[in-house]
């Protein structure tokens, strides 16, 4: 007994698991509170929520890895993208991720900002002014400017730099499994080098008491 006790001791202290898989540091510093604010100015001020269903599971927060299906639309009703997206808020980038063609590209960030404080199993419907929208995209750029939603550089799946009615039903919120987190500028961002899966947890808890707009 004493044996497997120093046994997974060592395991613990460096950082691999019972089945010997290495995760790595993993540690995103607690998010600045004027960060937060910032976050929630934008979601009531640029985004229009509704909540068609609402589920009590792990929920949609920074630093985590989110799987939803959605389906994207301009005001007109053109249906842009229909399908699965991947998205790491908080992260800027993925180092040594294999490319997917389902990663929601880091300039929609009303798309994931809308997904914030959805349950895994909930369904929300997600209006997303044009100033989130293709966010590396200047305001005064020509109507027709676009960006990706999703991929590498797949601008099969573009969008235009124009408001987006976006439906969403959350199907998955963990901790990624990383072999290294590096910080970056801004303060409040984080390189992944090398995802190597997923860990459940029930944290953070959505608050039944908190408007929409709060961020987690």
């Amino acid at each position: 007994m004493l044996k497997r006790i120093l046994i997974l001791l060592v395991l613990a202290l460096s950082g691999c698991s019972q089945s010997g898989q290495n995760i790595g540091p993993y540690y995103i510093a607690p998010f600045p509170e004027e960060g937060r604010l910032l976050r929630e100015a934008a979601k009531r001020d640029s985004l229009q929520l509704e909540d068609l269903t609402v589920e009590t599971g792990p929920v949609a927060a920074r630093g985590r890895r989110l799987t939803a299906d959605i389906e994207v639309r301009y005001t007109d009703g053109t249906v842009v993208y229909r399908g699965t997206i991947l998205s790491f808020p908080g992260f800027v980038d993925l180092v040594g991720h294999i490319p997917d063609s389902r990663l929601l590209s880091t300039t929609q960030e009303g798309i994931d900002l809308g997904l914030n404080g959805m349950a895994v199993g909930g369904k929300r419907r997600i209006t997303v002014d044009r100033s989130l929208v293709c966010t590396t995209v200047k305001a005064d750029a020509d109507p027709g400017a676009a960006c990706h939603l999703v991929g590498y550089d797949d601008f099969r799946n573009s969008v235009r730099k124009e408001k987006l009615l976006v439906e969403a039903t959350l199907t998955e919120s963990c901790l990624p499994i990383v072999l290294k987190v590096m910080p970056v500028q801004p303060p409040d961002r984080y390189v992944i080098n090398g995802v190597a899966g997923c860990r459940d947890s029930e944290t953070p808890k959505l608050d039944p008491t908190a408007p929409i707009w709060r961020f987690y």
